[in-house]
């Protein structure tokens, strides 16, 4: 493997890591934001920054410089980084699991409001935020 194919998939693995880390946190602020009250004000304030954040990841997914086929790529070709990944993969994994315990135990302290969708994006935020940082902590040189 060329050194430049390398530096490509190292640089294509950190974008990854921001992207998954950043996703994670909206996520996380878009689940716990429908236990406040709903005002109109808050609630435009939030759908635009989301808003926000869909534009600037599409304009950095268009600017990024990638192939298109590096998207859709579920192995690295570098081995190390190919460690790198799946060990995130495992961390996102007991990750789950210890929030599924976590909100399995504490069941009775969940408010009643809180519905499907929101408990599913809780997920997705603490899976996309454990794998990104994951991701930086295991490729920080």
């Amino acid at each position: 493997m060329k050194q430049q194919e390398i530096k490509t998939e190292e640089k294509f693995m950190s974008h990854n890591a921001w992207f998954c880390t950043s996703a994670g946190i909206v996520c996380l602020l878009l689940s716990v934001y429908s236990l406040t009250n709903h005002d109109i004000e808050e609630m435009t304030i939030l759908g635009i920054s989301v808003l926000f954040y869909m534009v600037v990841i599409a304009i950095f997914i268009i600017k990024a410089g990638f192939p298109l086929k590096m998207y859709f790529k579920y192995a690295y070709n570098d081995e190390f980084l190919n460690t790198i990944d799946t060990n995130a993969y495992k961390h996102t994994s007991c990750a789950f699991g210890v929030c599924l315990l976590g909100v399995l135990y504490n069941n009775d302290a969940i408010p009643s409001e809180v519905s499907h969708a929101n408990m599913a994006i809780f997920y997705l935020g603490i899976i996309l935020l454990v794998y990104g940082i994951s991701t930086l902590w295991q490729s920080r040189d």
